[in-house]
């Protein structure tokens, strides 16, 4: 059985739910996995391997590039119809090329080809609805127009989180099928060697890992520094435009460490290092609200207490799980947090439902039982 991935993230960008799913697909799945391009040397306009996946580009429109040129011909009708129809023309010829099925089973996440969509050969067509398209600053008014026309071609939509399960409920009425994100917990509890640089910063290390973007509330931030207990706040991932300025402010400031972007094979390593992970986003946001980050359940496995801003697929577990939405609550949490005897044993229990095998087996099995008869 082939399937066909049409992404708006890139395979290689960042290890995100996708990878983690995808290279789960059982050995008689091939999964093939389009992907916009990244505007850089790495870009696989020749086709590449990993696992059973083969991963390549194709010049789907996009929203907001650096390129001021190709953003003011996406900003006309005529200019997005030409882009659009260059991509699928690219993406009929990569099909051809690699062989794959003339009907395979398609998965989307990417909202800005419903014509080729539409033209499209399939067994059956999948949504993905991991992020909201429009929670991104650089997202121009035109992309609205994109969304209705796609999800109303798909038979039915894995969505990430309660709180987009809620909303697509009132936009669609295909079938909504809940798969949260996940951990690779064996990855995540196996013991690994302390790293030099958190060695050397004062305990307790209170941590973020993972994207600093504009999710980030640095007034959060600001009160677990100022409640630190002698100890560390640590920001470990890559930076963001939106975020750049701020964290390099917030990194001049006593009691914290920036220490940049690490490999996720290094991540399991930098988070049984901390003594309390933390998820300081802006609670009022309401793309935050959607989100289900895997950060939560990586530093579950990892054996730590979790501070995160609210999530309604999880149900507070205190003091392994706790909630906050702003400063006062923020520093209660730590509180409680640092307070508590260390049990990574419970922590590590509660991440056991959402490994990443659990899921994949799970979407496998939704998409095996809508396959139309042979």
């Amino acid at each position: 059985m082939d399937l066909l991935v049409l992404s708006e993230v890139r395979w290689g960008y960042f290890r995100t739910r996708k990878q983690f799913l995808l290279s789960r697909f059982p050995e008689d799945w091939r999964v093939f996995f389009a992907q916009p391009p990244g505007g850089g040397a790495e870009d696989p306009w020749e086709p590449r391997q990993e696992g059973r996946v083969t991963y390549f580009t194709v010049p789907f429109l996009k929203p907001g590039t650096k390129s001021a040129l190709y953003n003011g011909v996406a900003a006309t009708a005529p200019g997005r119809w030409a882009i659009e129809a260059a991509a699928e023309a690219h993406l009929n010829r990569m099909l051809r090329r690699l062989g794959v099925d003339r009907e395979p089973v398609v998965m989307a996440s990417n909202i800005y080809l419903p014509g080729a969509l539409s033209r499209l050969r399939k067994k059956l067509l999948l949504y993905d609805f991991n992020d909201s398209p429009f929670q991104f600053s650089v997202s121009p008014p035109w992309a609205r127009g994109y969304w209705p026309r796609t999800i109303r071609q798909v038979d039915a939509v894995f969505v990430v989180s309660e709180f987009y399960r809620r909303q697509l409920a009132g936009e669609t009425d295909r079938p909504l099928i809940l798969l949260g994100n996940g951990v690779e917990r064996a990855q995540f509890e196996a013991p690994r060697e302390l790293p030099a640089d958190l060695s050397a910063l004062p305990r307790p290390l209170i941590g973020y890992v993972g994207l600093l973007s504009h999710f980030l509330d640095f007034s959060l931030l600001e009160a677990l520094r100022r409640n630190r207990r002698g100890g560390t706040v640590v920001l470990i991932g890559p930076g963001t435009p939106a975020t750049d300025a701020a964290v390099a402010d917030f990194g001049r400031r006593e009691g914290v460490a920036v220490l940049g972007p690490r490999p996720y094979e290094q991540v399991p390593a930098y988070m049984q290092g901390l003594d309390v992970g933390v998820i300081p986003f802006r609670a009022d946001d309401p793309f935050v609200q959607g989100i289900n980050p895997n950060k939560v359940y990586q530093y579950l496995a990892a054996g730590l207490p979790v501070l995160t801003t609210p999530l309604l697929d999880l149900q507070e577990s205190a003091p392994d799980l706790l909630f906050a939405t702003n400063e006062e609550t923020m520093t209660r949490a730590l509180a409680v947090a640092l307070d508590a005897p260390a049990d990574r044993a419970r922590r590590r229990a509660l991440a056991v439902p959402h490994d990443w095998d659990t899921l994949a087996a799970r979407m496998v099995n939704e998409i095996e039982a809508r396959l139309p008869a042979a």
